[in-house]
């Protein structure tokens, strides 16, 4: 019985955020070689891809305004977002182009949405109106969109300097709109950006921006406004200048989540997580705003960027996890059932869940829809701060039952710059001690604190489980790793480490292709050498194959946090200005 193709959906393969792809038949550690593999096609794109390529099979492209000639039929389809607002549906075996949609066209051609509000001309956003040049020189879609496979869309958030920020449902088929995008948020400035320093917040004057946002919390943090309906609260709301949506979007049980962090730490913002229900999003009812969540509503910072990582969901839906970043460094008071009082979860690991008991109108701590179920706060979270050492820099993990015991059957990993590896309960993820880690990987350092040793050269990505083995590559020139947890579920044992000792920085969070348990390949990002290599699954030490062994399987620049794609013999690379694509050359 032949194996069906794979789809990958959705970043780093699933809502666990596992990285594995476990039904590759075709690409094996004997044949991925320089004599037997090597690069297929390039495909140019108008901007950098800062998100993962998605990979739909069996796709009927029909016929219209975004659709090339002579496109219609049915394909295998490489989705590729780009920081010139664009996206691109591209034959994953050929390379040709099948439609394009650009997010940037004033007219509304056929069913696309763009422009809603008679602007003249919608450009990406230039990197200086941010006051941050860590995506330069544009920035338009950088999260990694969503494919709902049972509608046939896909979730993206453009971001433009005349609109700011929406949610899209396209058709997979064409590149339209099902629906009327959703206005995130629209805010416009009367003065250039303020830088906001670590060490203040509010002491800092800033520019007045006026937010156009049905989302926001009741609180008086960063940015808080009086409440504009006459409620006589301060509310926080939703700057679409000052949040950068860098995280992937997630879609579980007809609702899609998107999360910001901010550009460069330049303020005011905060880290958010808003879910809409897409039920009906093709009928009458449209994107329906299910819930609000906003990290710091009497602070600020906390942002959730994990270098472009995901939120991780329980198998079964019933919550999700993320990690937060840099804060203020202000010890938090806690209440009688050990939560912050003042709701800020800064350099945290949170588990959020529903909340119906609560609206818009009638909000917890927190937001609306949403509430925060049960955190874990390193002990030296002010360090961290003080030092920009985000413990939100790293993308959680959540690992099988299988990973478990009968003390611990629910862990989970997560970690950030620092280069500590956390081992987790999911069923107590540990609050906050001043003095120590309530983590199961603990041990006494130096300093007389319990906390997990560090491990790896800083954690700027989300690590892959494969046959019980944690790949994880150091986010700044140093290593990549593989360890195993051991059997009684107190500490990361390493087994192996590649021979290149200089990944450069932000390479990306690893993949793994295999045959179910066997066949295992590990890819690796390489930004100091612009190239990406295969490893070995049962020895980080053995290097199967890279891009710069043979001459025309160059790759070209690779940006930051790039993470590839395997799926159907093919891999899948988004660089500064390209699709690269390898696979099987014999």
């Amino acid at each position: 019985m032949a194996t069906p193709p794979v789809n990958v959906l959705t970043y780093h393969y699933d809502t666990a955020s596992s990285g594995v792809n476990s039904n590759e038949i075709l690409l094996t550690p004997a044949n991925v070689n320089v004599a037997s593999f090597g690069k297929q096609f390039t495909v140019s794109v108008d901007g950098a891809v800062y998100a993962q390529p998605l990979i739909y099979t069996g796709v009927t492209i029909t016929a219209g305004v975004n659709t090339n000639a002579g496109a219609a039929g049915v394909h295998d389809v490489v989705f590729v977002a780009t920081e010139h607002d664009s996206l691109y549906a591209i034959d994953a075996n050929t390379g040709t182009l099948l439609w394009k949609r650009t997010f940037l066209d004033t007219t509304n051609p056929g069913s696309n949405v763009n422009n809603t509000f008679n602007a003249t001309e919608i450009v990406p956003v230039p990197s200086y109106d941010v006051g941050s040049g860590q995506i330069s020189p544009e920035i338009g879609i950088t999260g990694t969109p969503v494919i709902d496979q049972g509608s046939n869309l896909l979730y993206v958030s453009p971001r433009r300097k005349k609109q700011s920020m929406r949610l899209h449902a396209i058709n997979i088929a064409d590149g339209t709109d099902a629906a009327n995008p959703f206005l995130i948020g629209d805010t416009t400035s009367s003065s250039r950006s303020n830088f906001l320093s670590l060490c203040c917040l509010w002491c800092n004057p800033r520019g007045k921006e006026t937010n156009n946002t049905r989302i926001y919390v009741y609180g008086c943090g960063d940015g808080s406004v009086l409440d504009p309906t006459g409620t006589g609260n301060r509310i926080v709301q939703f700057n679409a200048l000052r949040q950068h949506q860098r995280c992937a979007l997630s879609l579980v049980s007809n609702n899609v989540y998107v999360q910001w962090a901010s550009h460069g730490d330049n303020g005011p913002y905060h880290g958010w997580v808003v879910v809409w229900n897409v039920a009906d999003v093709k009928g009458s009812t449209g994107f329906q705003l299910k819930g609000v969540l906003n990290t710091s509503p009497n602070n600020g910072l906390a942002g959730i960027w994990e270098s472009g990582g995901r939120l991780v969901f329980e198998p079964d839906g019933s919550a999700f996890y993320f990690a937060s970043g840099n804060g203020t460094g202000a010890v938090p008071t806690l209440d009688s059932n050990g939560f912050p009082t003042n709701a800020n979860y800064e350099n945290s690991l949170v588990k959020v869940v529903a909340d119906s008991t609560t609206n818009a109108l009638n909000q917890n701590f927190n937001g609306w829809g949403l509430k925060v179920a049960d955190y874990f706060m390193p002990y030296n979270f002010a360090s961290l701060d003080l030092s920009d050492l985000d413990f939100g820099a790293g993308g959680p993990l959540l690992l099988p039952d299988s990973a478990g015991n009968m003390s611990h059957p629910h862990l989970m990993i997560a970690g950030g710059k620092e280069g500590k590896i956390y081992l987790i309960s999911r069923d107590n993820l540990g609050g906050f001690n001043p003095t120590d880690d309530n983590v199961l990987n603990a041990i006494l350092n130096s300093s007389g604190h319990r906390t997990p040793p560090v491990q790896i050269g800083a954690a700027l990505s989300t690590a892959a489980f494969f046959n019980n083995t944690i790949y994880w590559v150091s986010g700044q020139s140093d290593r990549a790793n593989a360890y195993v947890i051991n059997s009684a579920k107190t500490a990361l044992i390493m087994t192996s480490q590649t021979a290149i000792n200089d990944f450069g920085d932000y390479p990306g969070s690893v993949i793994v292709s295999a045959n179910g348990s066997t066949a295992g390949i590990v890819w690796v990002m390489d930004r100091r050498a612009n190239q990406i290599h295969a490893y070995d699954a049962t020895n980080f030490a053995t290097e199967l194959w890279n891009s710069g062994q043979m001459s025309g399987d160059d790759l070209g620049s690779v940006v930051k946090f790039a993470v590839p794609t395997v799926a159907n013999g093919k891999v899948y690379v988004g660089t500064n200005n390209s699709l690269v694509v390898y696979g099987l050359t014999i």
